[in-house]
């Protein structure tokens, strides 16, 4: 009967409701380690867990779609790619400017702000350190000349997320 059921969903549907749940509960367990534990170590915590996540999920992404990383917007390309299959079809970015040098990449639409909304916390939840250690350890790991800088974030008060890689020589 399940089987049936799911058979009717087109899988786009599928994606986006796995995607939704996945998100919805990262942000429950983090608003939950910061009820716990307060802001220091639950930051000290979520540092920790989305570098190791990074450091193992962008090398294998690169590895199994070939996606080459050789300056700045092979950089820019990466994270998007990881970003949409880790966290579904709702990260939306735009980029600003995009030489081999330096990328800016804005992300306009974030799973986790959208679901931070539809829980009434956007007051408390703040995804700015595990999102900086995801990418910052994920492009260290296939390569170490391509660096990222957070220049805005959603979770702070700003319209949109901004991240600076640059290929340094």
């Amino acid at each position: 009967m399940a089987e049936a059921i799911l058979d009717k969903i087109p899988i786009e549907a599928r994606w986006e409701t796995t995607a939704k749940s996945l998100t919805g509960a990262i942000v429950g367990y983090e608003l939950i380690l910061l009820e716990i534990l307060g802001k220091e170590k639950s930051d000290e915590i979520e540092a920790k867990m989305w570098s190791e996540g990074g450091k193992t999920f962008i090398p294998m992404i690169k590895e199994a779609f070939n996606i080459p990383v050789e300056d700045a917007i092979g950089a820019a390309n990466i994270i998007k790619v990881a970003a949409v299959l880790g966290m579904g079809p709702e990260c939306t970015d735009e980029i600003i400017e995009e030489t081999k040098e330096r990328v800016v990449q804005r992300w306009v639409k974030c799973p986790f702000i959208e679901r931070a909304k539809e829980m009434g916390a956007t007051d408390k939840h703040d995804c700015y350190t595990g999102c900086t250690a995801w990418t910052e350890a994920g492009l260290k790991a296939i390569n170490p000349k391509v660096t990222i800088t957070k220049a805005k974030a959603m979770p702070r008060g700003d319209q949109y997320c901004e991240f600076i890689y640059e290929f340094k020589e």
